[in-house]
């Protein structure tokens, strides 16, 4: 019989090369049988004779020696040292036995490289014997009868997996350097013809899997006559394959499986290193985005009015601006000045909405009213809450330009500006120095609303910001006020106000409210003052509408005095008489705002403030001022700090009218230093005191200087030591942490001469004075240059002065002997005085106090090596200053302190990453603990082999250093360098480090934060 017309009818046959066309196929199934019978018999001469029983491909024991002979009939037999096999008689028997026997592992080792097999022809291949093979696995009732054909499947497809792709990565052992073999033309070309027969193959096992259970019972026979034919076409398919065939000939297959499950194996745990090392940089560089204080609220910006027109123009022009870039390639600067009315900040809103503002600056877009900065502490602190930087930032201004300078292209709207800037001559100059630092970020666009005629810096852009015309002052008026479309007088009182949008809304309120006719409302006016807004301010006041609600002026008259406006929940504190319907007169006059929410704000326009604080009587200023001090008196926590009970919820109260409270209290201590007049006592009781528990609220929060100064005069000028001293202490701490010891130095002194001459009964006052006592003598061992063993026996000196019953001077004193102890090395000593004082703080119910002296224990526990005890201590410190509310620098160093000791245990990295990840949280992005906390990153990523994540973090350490002010600590860019050198250039040449070098670059763990 021909060859040709031999082959069984397949879809995977249409490929073979050099096949004739028009070969003629039988399809009838009475005959199918004796013709694979046939083929098959040919095909095992073939198969035998072309790969020897030493070859790995067939069965039979590998010492037995066979040949094969063919009788007249063309039927093959076999003899062997054993004699000769038995004829079958009706079907050649095809289950002989492979040595190679595909497991379990191997279809483990093929579903492995398919994951990872980056050439697609190769993937494809993979994936389609795959499901081959597990289709002659479901075939369990003939299992015996397809194990040959998965068996020979299995066999190619570990030869095919050496084509995947070589992984980039250099570090796959060099062993396996010449494992992968490289895909030719006439490979590629079998390949593809491969696997569309292993899919026809495929699809017919699971037609024969798909059948009814019942008819294989009954013909068996028919599904292993079938497997049978999908065995003869895949070896009749691989004799077409003469590369392939090839190199399965010279493999041998079950060595290839062990050395590819080794490289899989390899290749899977780098391509895992790369993704947790990926993952590594991505979470570091995510962590460092400058608003790590995410949880803190950013202001919303508000909506333009909904009566707004006239201003389309403008409104344009402005945005076109400030979308692109000025000629010096940094975003444009626009002010919108003008007198009070005009309607400056509705326009700088609209502008804000513009299609291009958020097309161009997308999220970077913040809001500062400044209405409420009257200093330029105040005008930071608006700049800190309105672009989300923590205000407990040491040095606000650098937090703030860091911020700014990291967030792409944003908007700065700095609204009603003339508070900060028409302030004194000093004043001006300190704010101008705010100005010109966010005017050197080229990243960011300002758009400024301020009462002037000039910018306040000369290069800023500006324009004629005119009132509106005629027509669009009659929208704005009809708008309010239908009715007064008929009156005749309208275009005069119209003009009489000057086109001004502010006067015209409030005329048009006063009219609809009044009932009042626009003739009515011009002779009002005619018989009035000169100044615009002043006038309509004053009508809409004196209308009987206004005049005849009882308690509405006051009200308006005190919310005018509380710049940032107040919550409903708090109004009764600032005023107890107020009544509701009050509130709801001033709405419909336009003279007040209210938010929308639970708790709703009530607010006054600045240019409405400004106008009624010409007219608030002394009474109602007094009595504010007296609520003010009131209020701070009621939350006094503050002024003992964090040991104090109250101190977390009273601090977060004071915080929720710090803007309205700092305002009052400035006015309150201009008016005093000015005065220069003799204060009563009784001024002094109300007052001075209420001023302290607000300046060590700032100590304990953001550190106001300029504040404490003027406290510290009104103290001086009331001629009260007690006051005056306790004053001085809070001022000297704030010089202390600001990193000006030489004023610090100098503070201290002066309160230290006041306190010796009080009256050391009072428990406060002796407790003062010991706290001012430790604090000179560390600023004056800082300034003079003392070396730590010359300054214990000063601290020794001061054991007579805390004798006596109140034991907490005597742990004030033992915690600052335990501090230069350390530093000189005495860790024994410093222990035993660290662990007494924090006893006795625990017997005065300091838990402040107490938590602190725990972080100086852990750290000194762990320059003992007694790592375990130090890890325990360090967690109980990290949990004490938390549960006091305080996120201050003792927080930040506890989490760095304990990632030091975990890696003197050898602890995994990253579980030490977790705890880092929290100091950074902690560290508000403030130079000292920033740069301590990367570099603890950098030294764990450095033994983590995680190159490119310690480049970063030591990057981000050496910049934050840079960024601080004082001189301390720089030879820790130097360090950064050194060690970026050493990665940068064992990543050229594309090795790790020697392990020597490798554990130089990683020193002891520090433990001198």
């Amino acid at each position: 019989m021909d060859s040709e017309s031999d082959q069984v009818e397949s879809g995977c046959l249409c490929f073979w090369k050099g096949r004739k066309s028009g070969t003629s196929r039988r399809k009838k199934e009475t005959s199918r049988v004796d013709d694979k019978t046939k083929s098959m018999k040919m095909l095992l001469n073939k198969t035998k004779s072309e790969f020897p029983p030493g070859n790995n491909t067939l069965s039979g024991d590998a010492h037995q020696t066979s040949t094969t002979t063919t009788d007249s009939q063309g039927v093959t037999k076999e003899t062997s040292g054993q004699g000769t096999e038995d004829k079958k008689s009706e079907r050649i028997n095809l289950t002989k036995h492979y040595v190679f026997e595909a497991s379990k592992k191997t279809i483990e080792v093929l579903k492995g490289v398919a994951e990872i097999a980056g050439v697609p022809l190769v993937k494809q291949v993979l994936e389609i014997g795959l499901s081959l093979i597990q289709a002659c696995e479901e075939l369990n009732e003939i299992q015996e009868k397809v194990r040959q054909l998965k068996n020979r499947v299995a066999e190619f497809l570990l030869v095919i997996a050496k084509f995947m792709d070589r992984p980039s990565d250099g570090k796959l052992p060099p062993q396996f350097g010449d494992f992968f073999a490289v895909m030719s033309e006439d490979l590629e070309r079998e390949l593809g013809d491969l696997k569309d027969c292993l899919d026809s193959i495929t699809k017919r096992l699971e037609q024969i899997k798909a059948r009814n259970v019942l008819l294989t019972a009954m013909l068996p026979d028919s599904n292993v006559d079938e497997i049978q034919v999908c065995e003869i076409e895949f070896q009749d398919a691989i004799e077409r394959f003469q590369t392939l065939r090839g190199l399965h000939a010279a493999e041998d297959v079950a060595k290839l499986q062990d050395k590819l499950e080794v490289v899989y194996n390899e290749i899977k745990a780098i391509s895992q290193q790369v993704t947790q090392l990926q993952t590594s940089f991505d979470e570091l560089k995510a962590r460092l985005e400058p608003l790590d204080e995410s949880s803190l609220l950013v202001p919303t910006m508000p909506n333009p009015p909904p009566i707004f027109h006239g201003r389309d123009e403008i409104v344009n022009e402005i945005a076109n601006t400030l979308a692109r870039p000025s000629a010096d390639r940094k975003m444009s600067r626009f002010c919108i000045l003008g007198p009070g009315g005009l309607g400056k900040t509705s326009a700088a809103l609209a502008v804000m909405q513009h299609p291009l503002i958020p097309k161009t600056f997308g999220g970077g877009q913040f809001w500062i009213p400044c209405n409420t900065a009257n200093s330029p502490s105040a005008l930071l602190d608006a700049l800190a809450e309105g672009t989300g930087v923590n205000p407990q930032s040491k040095n606000l201004l650098r937090s703030i330009v860091t911020r700014l300078s990291s967030c792409g292209q944003c908007i700065l709207l700095l609204d009603n500006f003339e508070t900060p800037w028409l302030l004194d001559e000093s004043s001006q100059s300190r704010v101008r120095a705010i100005l010109e630092q966010l005017d050197a970020l080229p990243n960011l666009a300002i758009l400024l609303t301020m009462r002037s005629n000039s910018p306040p810096l000369r290069h800023w852009k500006h324009s004629e910001f005119p009132p509106v015309n005629l027509e669009n002052s009659r929208k704005i008026y009809l708008d309010i006020d239908e009715a007064a479309g008929d009156s005749v007088d309208l275009d005069a009182l119209l003009d009489t106000l000057g086109y001004m949008p502010g006067a015209v809304y409030l005329m048009a309120n006063l009219g609809a409210n009044s009932l009042s006719t626009p003739t009515e409302l011009l002779q009002q006016w005619r018989a009035g003052g000169i100044s615009v807004m002043d006038h309509c301010i004053g009508l809409s006041m004196n209308s009987s509408f206004v005049t005849g609600c009882e308690g509405a002026i006051e009200l308006l008259q005190v919310l005018s005095m509380l710049p940032a406006g107040v919550v409903r929940s708090h109004l009764e504190l600032w005023l107890s008489s107020y009544r509701p319907e009050a509130i709801q007169c001033l709405r419909k006059a336009a003279l007040l705002l209210v938010s929308s929410g639970s708790d709703p704000k009530l607010f006054v326009l600045p240019v409405i403030q400004s106008c009624v604080r010409k007219t608030i009587p002394d009474v109602v200023r007094q009595r504010v001022n007296g609520s003010c001090c009131q209020i701070l008196l009621s939350h006094s926590g503050a002024i003992d700090g964090p040991n104090n009970p109250h101190f977390k919820a009273h601090s977060r109260f004071i915080r929720t009218e710090q803007s309205n409270i700092e305002s009052l209290l400035t006015e309150m201590l201009t008016d005093i230093l000015k005065s220069r007049t003799l204060i009563t006592m009784e001024m002094m009781t109300n007052e001075s005191d209420a001023f302290r528990v607000f300046i060590w609220y700032r100590y304990w929060s953001q550190p106001h200087v300029e504040l404490a100064i003027q406290v510290a005069q009104a103290a001086e000028m009331a001629n009260n030591a007690t006051s005056q001293a306790d004053t001085l202490l809070c001022l000297g701490k704030m010089y202390r942490i600001t990193g000006r010891s030489d004023d610090s130095l100098k503070t201290l002194t002066r309160a230290r001469e006041l306190f010796s001459i009080l009256d050391r009964s009072q428990r406060q006052n002796r407790r003062n004075a010991m706290r001012c006592e430790v604090t000179y003598t560390e600023m004056s061992a800082l300034v003079r240059g003392l070396r730590q063993e010359d300054v214990i026996p000063l601290v020794e000196a001061l054991g007579p002065q805390c004798e006596g019953e109140d034991t907490y001077l005597e742990a004030l004193r033992l915690e600052s002997l335990s501090a230069f102890q350390f530093k000189a090395h005495l860790f024994e000593a410093a222990m035993i005085s660290i662990s007494e004082s924090r006893n006795l703080f625990r017997e005065n119910n300091c838990p402040f106090d107490a938590a602190t002296c725990l972080l100086d224990l852990a750290r000194i526990l762990g320059c003992l090596e007694r790592y375990e005890e130090a890890l325990q201590i360090s967690d109980e410190a990290v949990s004490s200053f938390h549960d006091l509310g305080f996120e201050g620098y003792n927080t930040c160093f506890s989490y760095i302190l304990k990632a030091r000791i975990m890696k003197s245990l050898k602890l995994p990295g990253d579980v030490i990453i977790e705890v880092l990840n929290d100091a950074l949280k902690h560290s508000h992005q403030e130079p000292l603990p920033l740069a301590f906390t990367l570099l603890e990153y950098g030294e764990v990523y450095l033994e983590m082999k995680d190159w490119r994540a310690a480049t970063l973090a030591y990057e981000e350490a050496r910049k934050a250093i840079l960024r601080l002010d004082r001189e301390g600590h720089r030879g820790i860019p130097d360090e950064c360098d050194n060690k970026l050198q050493v990665i940068q250039r064992y990543e050229t040449q594309g090795v790790d480090p020697p392990e020597e070098e490798l554990a130089s670059l990683i020193p002891a763990p520090r433990l001198f934060p």
